[in-house]
């Protein structure tokens, strides 16, 4: 036979490769789900990206747009307006006609100062100007502030005063020193008005002429020749100077190349470009894009703007990888399959060797427990037929002898027989109501006589009047293996009593089975309604019997719906009580 170790060993290695194995799979298939989920993920953010680009594009190309449309002639604070008639419509002299700039009011929403630099590098702006002309020309003072407004030009002149454009654009094959301020800015942008240079193309249409001045028209002195003093319009290209965000543009006025622009608010600009992209993009942010940064990485440019719109990260993915996964709830129910299956293998292996151990053990005691009988009926037997018990008396003894082993063979048999009814689920069910008195009654004779046969005198004290709902075949068969325990364990007692009493408790009626024994150990007390339960080691040591007595009785007694009790009683034996259940 295998050793229970052995068992234990193999099933313990099978079960540690099946859990390797789905701990395996359980960590390669949550692998490959929070894969999935961040792929799905970055495509829904790649996508947001992408909406957020183009949104931030559709509300950039109009700024862009608009700057692009102000004419070149507008970046001064008057300008010649060609075509005008007197009042015999008869066409004025080009210079004696002259407006005033539409930028005079001030810069728009989203924009600083329009400035506009020469050849030789002066700075001025068409919202810069005195007081004096100002009030000539009509035109309230703008929203900001006069003083405002020069100090932003100041700020102009300190990054672009002193640039000579030709020298800027050439600076793009030899960069200055970076020693002085002016070769610093003209290092910057030198690539920047190369890129307006080559960007700027010219309309082509004419411009149509323009409306007669109303009260922004003045008129002078013509001082200029009457050639065509601008170009015609150019886009706008957006260009970074130290912190300040430009759109700029080269034209040409008066036969002269000069820059015109207009420096963008960037701070306000930027709050309100993400706020317009909050929905998609809650953790974005803008930031500039200098001549070094590309659109690799986690930056993404935009094409009004040197600017790159970085992402940041979401909710979803600082919390979670995605949407939900069906996976964890599948891999849990995978999990409850496998621990169930475990513990189904270890319960049947459990099982099966409890089964085994009770079988040899049974095998065991029951091989112990009829060699003496079977040894006496052999002896006897061949004595008796051998005629060497010639007395009739030693004859009558050896005859009663032999019929006591056989009641004890046939009690032994029958309770194997009635525990094996009973493991197959025919336990007695045939309930009625039996009085206990006449019950008793009719078993006291042969309760007696099992006690007499140890040496015990059977106290029967039950009251009438007394109903219980129960098989009276199975109460016999119980009472009678608890006299006979009783007659087996406490026989040589001091006190040669054995007590059969009756005790109520509620709707409960008790039948008490009380000697004067020895009584029983705690250890064997809790081992004392298993079956088979006495090793062949114990029995050799004990009483006669297989451990199955009791076993049966409590089975008997949990089939007609009572119990089987034991207590230690107070005055020294063991105690058993069957309680049944009152009709």
């Amino acid at each position: 036979m295998i050793r229970s170790w052995r068992v234990w060993l193999a099933v313990s290695a099978c079960l540690a490769l099946a859990l390797a194995g789905v701990v395996w799979l359980s960590v390669f298939a949550l692998r490959l789900d929070r894969a999935d989920r961040q792929a799905r993920l970055s495509a829904a953010r790649e996508e947001n990206v992408r909406l957020a680009l183009w949104r931030l594009d559709s509300e950039l190309l109009p700024l862009v747009a608009r700057e692009s449309a102000v004419p070149a002639e507008a970046y001064a604070a008057v300008a010649p307006v060609p075509g005008v008639l007197d009042a015999r419509n008869a066409p004025l002299p080009e210079g004696q006609a002259w407006m005033a700039s539409p930028l005079l009011a001030g810069p728009p929403e989203h924009v600083l100062l329009h400035f506009q630099v020469d050849t030789a590098g002066n700075v001025t702006s068409p919202q810069v100007i005195e007081a004096s002309l100002r009030a000539s020309l009509g035109v309230a003072p703008p929203r900001v502030g006069e003083e405002v407004l020069r100090a932003r030009l100041e700020h102009v002149s300190r990054q672009l005063g002193g640039l000579r454009l030709r020298e800027a654009l050439a600076a793009r094959d030899a960069p200055a020193s970076t020693g002085s301020p002016l070769s610093r800015v003209q290092s910057k942008l030198s690539s920047s008005f190369q890129e307006l240079k080559n960007a700027s193309e010219y309309d082509a249409r004419s411009r149509s002429a323009r409306q007669a001045a109303s009260q922004n028209v003045v008129t002078y002195q013509a001082q200029e020749p009457s050639a065509a003093r601008a170009s015609p319009r150019a886009e706008m290209r957006a260009l970074w100077v130290g912190d300040a965000l430009l759109l700029g543009r080269l034209v040409r006025v008066d036969g002269q190349e000069v820059l015109q622009g207009c420096w963008l608010d960037w701070p306000g600009l930027s709050r309100w470009l993400q706020g317009r992209v909050e929905d998609l993009l809650p953790g974005a942010t803008l930031e500039p894009a200098r001549g070094d940064v590309t659109a690799t990485g986690e930056g993404r440019l935009l094409a009004a703007l040197p600017v790159r719109l970085v992402p940041g990260s979401t909710s979803g993915e600082e919390g979670s990888s995605g949407a939900l996964s069906s996976l964890p709830l599948v891999l849990m129910v995978a999990w409850s399959g496998v621990a169930l299956a475990g513990v189904a293998v270890v319960a049947l292996l459990v099982g099966v060797m409890a089964l085994s151990e009770r079988r040899g053990a049974f095998v065991s005691a029951v091989t112990h427990e009829l060699r003496t009988p079977l040894t006496t009926f052999r002896m006897y037997t061949e004595m008796l037929s051998a005629g060497m018990v010639p007395d009739a008396a030693r004859r009558q003894e050896y005859f009663d002898i032999l019929h006591r082993e056989a009641e004890r063979l046939s009690h032994l048999v029958e309770n194997v027989l009635a525990y094996a009814r009973i493991e197959r689920g025919r336990a007695p069910a045939r309930l009625e109501p039996v009085a206990v008195d006449a019950l008793v009654s009719r078993l006291e004779p042969r309760l007696a006589e099992r006690a007499l046969q140890s040496g015990l005198v059977l106290s029967v004290d039950v009251p009438p009047d007394v109903t219980v709902l129960t098989d009276p075949s199975a109460v016999e068969q119980v009472l009678f293996n608890l006299v006979d325990n009783a007659s087996k364990y406490a026989a040589g007692a001091t006190d040669p009593r054995l007590h059969l009493e009756l005790e109520r408790r509620g709707r409960r009626v008790g039948l008490v089975v009380r000697d004067h024994g020895p009584g029983v150990d705690p250890a064997t007390a809790r081992r004392l309604f298993e079956p088979f339960s006495k090793s062949v080691q114990a029995a050799a040591r004990s009483a006669p019997g297989v451990g199955l007595g009791l076993a049966l009785c409590r089975q008997l007694a949990r089939s007609m719906r009572g119990e089987l009790r034991y207590a230690q009683a107070p005055e020294g034996g063991a105690r058993f009580v069957l309680w049944l259940p009152t009709a």
